[in-house]
């Protein structure tokens, strides 16, 4: 198509000097104008969708779900370490990857996630930041999608908690974990833990609602395997909490 109008604009100016020439010779007037206007509209359109750019461009669909199964047996090993580690480790996990105009990703992270534990969530965004993107069209795309990871059924399955019986040790960190949140210049984070019976994090998971949460992540994880919470008896617990 772009050779095509350029063509056009070509031959628009072959056609405009010998017009000019056979003026200047006394030769015969110029067909007219009207012509000229309708071919070199073809010119400006040109002009026109070359400066525009949108800030998040077109993705085809079918080649990102393409990617992300490609993507998913790489997951799954991440996945299957961290079971060795938590055997009763699961939940859905959602992912959000910027990719660039060239197919790579320029950053990834964690959405929504209830799998509870930030070393498999890492080991996932490391896979999907290595995986090669359909290229997006008129700037730089978003892809999306989650997978959901379950337990053997012959796991005992944790006890489900509440914010509430994490008790006074997660109420006196919560200004640290905000502090987490805020130098990141993050907003509302989730973050998903596993209580053991000694009352200590077995595993902390961290989900963000934008890509600035990755960089408060860390630090909220590393602040919540410090404290010591309210034992659950003699079964694990898991939580979720809010950070904002």
């Amino acid at each position: 198509m772009k050779r095509t109008r350029l063509l056009k604009a070509s031959l628009l100016l072959v056609a405009f000097l010998a017009s000019s020439a056979l003026l200047g010779c006394g030769g015969a007037e110029p067909a007219p104008a009207a012509p000229l206007m309708r071919d070199a509209d073809p010119v400006e359109e040109r002009r026109s969708s070359m400066s525009a750019r949108a800030e998040i461009g077109a993705m085809n669909e079918e080649k990102v779900q393409a990617a992300f199964e490609r993507a998913s047996h790489r997951l799954s090993r991440c996945y299957e370490r961290g079971v060795q580690r938590i055997p009763y480790l699961g939940g859905e996990i959602r992912f959000k990857v910027r990719v660039t105009e060239e197919g790579t990703a320029r950053w990834a992270f964690v959405k929504e996630s209830t799998l509870g534990d930030r070393e498999t969530e890492a080991c996932m965004l490391d896979v999907l930041k290595a995986t090669r993107w359909p290229k997006p069209v008129g700037g730089e795309g978003l892809a999306e999608n989650s997978f959901t990871f379950e337990p053997s059924s012959d796991e005992r399955l944790p006890v489900p908690w509440t914010p509430d019986q994490l008790g006074t040790p997660y109420k006196k960190a919560r200004p640290a974990l905000e502090s987490c949140r805020s130098q990141a210049g993050a907003s509302q984070l989730t973050a998903t833990l596993y209580i053991d019976t000694d009352g200590k994090a077995l595993g902390v998971g961290v989900s963000s609602a934008d890509e600035r949460g990755e960089e408060a992540a860390e630090c909220v994880a590393d602040a919540l395997r410090e404290i010591t919470f309210p034992s659950p008896g003699s079964y694990a617990s898991k939580v979720s909490v809010s950070i904002d």
